[in-house]
């Protein structure tokens, strides 16, 4: 039985209901008020026999109420078919909708106009269709970035390892294609590494090692493992640390890759010039600024350097290689220690990190 034909049934039934008791009622009140005013019932309780215009008046009565109680339910039949039509006809949106979500069809929507329960059921579920839909476009994205980005060190790879087995090849050139594959190899490494620790955190079973981390040191210890790769293209790396120390409570092993990774994306994209890397106290935060003097982020990109897999043309392009989810993992793992990040960049003339963490608090000893 469909839910407009139960909802119809239930109003007669409720007619019906209502009909038999006004019916039941108007025989024992009106009968007895109408002995009492017309025919004045004694004070005695003895009732003097009802005359033939008392009879009539009281069937009149019935008949009025049969009437309206048929009228009504008419009227509320109607009523109630309209009322069941506004409530099942997005019932049955959300029946295809869910249909052609089971299919695949993630661009499917209810739109539904009302505001009431079933209205706010219907647009959480155009929510959740949407939601679907971003996910299922980055997982084609993410297949298409991991097919590509594994054929060219593969292909690399391949061709090197028939250099090898060429015996017309010197040692020098055998022992350059050993390395080249090396280096291919901690490629792929590091991009299957990337999406492991995505899907840790994503499933939210990433484990922090947190510790007190004094923030200043720490920058400077940092710094020093990719002053080496900034000498080589002849880049400075400046640094402008507190007065003060201040700690910061912290997994200093992924406190230590976020650094690095900021690091290196800033000497990738710097060709002259340097980095700055900037260190205070605001409130009750810890402020951490990466500032290079590189090529910039265009304006329109800032807003989805922080999604999954997107490259800009300029910032994150291909030839850089990576999945485009480094800065994902970066930021998930500021969220994870209740921090912050922002970006400011200017196109040509350089780009900005801005980190922030929570400074360290000493639990407090309660006293005997």
């Amino acid at each position: 039985m469909s839910f407009k034909v139960k909802l119809i049934l239930t109003y007669i039934f409720l007619v019906i209901v209502v009909i038999f008791f006004s019916a039941f009622f108007t025989r024992l009140y009106i009968a007895r008020s109408f002995n009492q005013i017309i025919i004045h019932e004694t004070p005695s309780g003895f009732k003097m026999f009802m005359t033939p215009h008392g009879e009539r008046f009281l069937n009149a009565m019935k008949f009025v109420l049969l009437w309206v109680g048929a009228i009504s339910i008419l009227i509320g039949s109607a009523l109630a078919l309209f009322v069941s039509q506004l409530t099942v006809n997005p019932i049955k949106k959300m029946v295809k909708f869910s249909k052609k979500i089971e299919k695949g069809d993630y661009s499917a929507r209810i739109n539904a106009k009302t505001k009431d329960e079933i209205g706010l059921l219907a647009r959480a579920l155009d929510h959740m269709a949407e939601h679907l839909s971003e996910i299922e476009k980055m997982r084609k994205t993410l297949v298409q970035n991991v097919s590509h980005d594994l054929r060219t060190p593969l292909t690399v790879i391949n061709g090197y390892l028939e250099t090898l087995d060429n015996k017309d090849f010197t040692k020098k050139e055998k022992e350059k294609s050993l390395k080249i594959i090396k280096d291919e190899v901690e490629r792929m490494e590091s991009m299957l590494n990337e999406l492991s620790i995505l899907s840790a955190l994503d499933s939210k079973k990433y484990k922090l090692n947190l510790e007190k981390i004094n923030l200043n040191d720490f920058i400077i210890e940092t710094s020093e493992m990719i002053r080496i790769e900034a000498n080589k293209k002849n880049l400075f790396i400046k640094i402008n640390k507190s007065s003060k120390p201040f700690y910061i409570n912290a997994d200093r092993k992924r406190i230590k890759e976020i650094l690095l990774n900021l690091l290196d994306n800033a000497i990738k994209y710097t060709d002259r010039g340097g980095i700055y890397i900037k260190s205070f106290r605001e409130g009750t935060n810890a402020i951490i600024s990466i500032k290079d003097t590189g090529k910039g982020i265009p304006e329109q990109e800032l807003p989805y350097i922080f999604d999954r897999f997107y490259r800009g043309e300029k910032s994150r392009s291909r030839t850089t290689g990576g999945l485009g989810i480094g800065l994902t993992i970066i930021k998930e793992l500021i969220y994870a220690h209740n921090g912050k990040i922002e970006v400011k960049s200017e196109l040509g003339k350089g780009t900005e990190f801005i980190l922030s963490f929570p400074i360290f608090k000493a639990p407090r000893v309660k006293k005997q």
